[in-house]
């Protein structure tokens, strides 16, 4: 069973869906979508209060996963790179490995993805899962 989290910014994208339903479909792996985008709307993210609870409700998302899928198209989306750059320091803060795929339909990922991640996967289910499980293999202590 692979936990995964995908990056997100409190909405369901299209590549997002997209990865989710990809995932799903290939009958060779078991995963359990840990990336929830929804969040209680009366928490106002830029009050100091709903920032420490948003951070920590996706703290908790990211803590138990085997690593992080940075969708590029959500990234692209100007509005959502503070979230997205928040699920990433998350990830690192606990030593989760970070895998950019490039927005659907496209083969590249922007230089400042690419920078974000570990490696650079493709629409691939099984490619995805097993850079994350080989990246995550190499942090853990012996």
């Amino acid at each position: 069973m692979y936990d995964i989290f995908i990056t997100h910014a409190w909405r369901y994208h299209d590549d997002w869906i997209r990865l989710s339903n990809l995932l799903d479909a290939e009958k060779s792996i078991k995963w359990r979508n840990f990336s929830v985008p929804w969040y209680d709307p009366a928490l106002d993210p830029n009050t100091e209060l709903g920032a420490k609870a948003v951070r920590s409700w996706i703290d908790g998302q990211i803590r138990p996963v085997i690593g992080t899928v940075l969708l590029d198209g959500v990234y692209a989306v100007k509005s959502a790179r503070v979230w997205l750059e928040l699920e990433v320091e998350l990830s690192r803060v606990h030593m989760k490995p970070v895998v950019a795929l490039p927005a659907h339909g496209t083969d590249t990922v922007s230089v400042v993805a690419a920078a974000l991640a570990d490696a650079i996967v493709g629409w691939n289910a099984v490619d995805i899962v097993k850079t994350l499980e080989s990246l995550a293999a190499s942090r853990s202590p012996v």
